[in-house]
């Protein structure tokens, strides 16, 4: 009799695991599609920031890094959930499941650190600290620290987390399923700490990093303000000698608005001669549209426009640190969410359970846009990229 219940048992839970897989066929194609596209795009990354870029900026150090993490990301964590899918109900290897829950923990620490070092290479560079950039030396042991941190930040998942039993209802009975999670003898409360403290550390760096950018931003700003109005006098000085350009109000004008400017002076004037009774005079309307007119007349609009073709790095890297952020929010919030109600995941409904575990691993599309972006703002990336493809033709 005890036989046929095991039986039974196995039969049944083979059954839900089957039918668990076919749930999550959605989510496996997406993750093979993460798998593939981060593989290619960062190992493309890689291949051209190492070995045919010749100019080796102090803009691109960090990348190849970040290039390789997000390899590591992806290949382990896309693997290891795809493998998941296949096993939800029955995972069981205990030591695998430790090892890459605290492997994929150090990594996403690694990935943020790094965009918070490439934040901080970026302030002491425009804002002229330390000569201006950050020595190699200091750069080699800000990856080195930041490695250690990580893992050492990572290790409480060795005993967090691991194969854990779940309690699977089967009409009057219950049976017992298999998968990769939190243990079920952990004590819940220091699980929570831990889950705390790593939201509150993931929030700490978003924090920096918005401080940082914003701080970055400002000064890039008066840079360019600046910059744009001693051009403008320079200018000036050579067209007509003069030695004052600034206006009654200080502000300052391209040559496209002092033409507006003049020509709305002109016919001013005409107006105010047809009013005293002196002859008309054909107004002279300007030949620029009204829209393009207050476009050029917005300053802040011109040097925004400005700061996005000169400083691409910049904006690069703002984006890159945007999307992870907005990627690995929700992990984090889930996973506090687990700790704190047990059975959170085995309570959904079937549709409910496979949007949270979309969001739970959405990190990993961070992993395949980010060379989407290099391609887009590194014109030299871009050029290198197209070589390739010319030449394998």
């Amino acid at each position: 009799m005890s036989f046929s219940n095991e039986s039974h048992n196995y039969i049944y839970l083979k059954e839900l695991n089957n039918a668990m897989i076919k749930l999550l066929i959605p989510n496996t194609v997406l993750l093979f599609a993460f798998l593939i596209t981060s593989l290619a795009g960062n190992g493309l990354v890689l291949y051209v920031y190492t070995l045919k870029l010749k100019s080796k900026t102090d803009d691109r150090y960090f990348i190849p890094c970040l290039a390789f993490v997000d390899i590591i990301t992806c290949s382990t964590g896309a693997s290891f959930l795809i493998s998941l899918n296949f096993n939800p109900l029955n995972f069981r290897n205990d030591l695998i499941c430790k090892l890459i829950w605290s492997l994929n923990h150090s990594i996403a620490l690694i990935s943020g650190m790094l965009l918070l070092a490439i934040a901080l290479q970026r302030y002491i560079k425009v804002s002229r600290l330390l000569n201006s950039s950050m020595t190699l030396r200091s750069k080699r042991l800000t990856i080195t620290a930041i490695i250690i941190g990580s893992i050492i930040i990572s290790v409480p998942c060795l005993f967090f987390y691991g194969e854990a039993e779940v309690p699977l209802k089967n009409k009057n009975r219950t049976i017992t399923g298999y998968n990769c999670g939190a243990v079920p003898n952990v004590n819940r409360n220091l699980l929570l700490a831990y889950s705390v403290t790593l939201l509150l550390i993931s929030l700490s760096g978003i924090f920096a990093l918005i401080t940082l950018y914003s701080v970055i931003l400002s000064i890039i700003y008066k840079k360019e303000s600046v910059r744009k109005r001693n051009n403008y006098r320079q200018n000036v000085n050579v067209q007509h000698g003069l030695g004052n350009t600034n206006n009654t109000d200080g502000s300052t004008y391209t040559d496209a608005e002092s033409y507006s400017t003049n020509m709305d002076s002109t016919t001013t004037s005409n107006q105010q001669q047809t009013n005293e009774g002196k002859p008309t005079i054909k107004e002279n309307k300007p030949t620029v549209p009204a829209g393009i007119r207050i476009r050029w007349k917005s300053k802040t609009f011109r040097i925004l426009c400005r700061i996005m073709h000169k400083h691409r790095f910049f904006i690069m890297f703002f984006l890159i640190a945007i999307l992870s952020c907005i990627s690995y929010l929700p992990r984090f919030a889930l996973m506090i969410t687990g700790s704190v109600i047990s059975n959170f995941w085995y309570e959904l409904t079937d549709v409910e359970y496979f949007i949270a575990l979309c969001f739970y691993r959405g990190y990993l599309l961070n992993t395949a846009v980010n060379p989407v972006i290099y391609l887009v703002f590194d014109t030299d990336f871009r050029s290198s990229c197209k070589q390739l493809c010319c030449s394998d033709r």
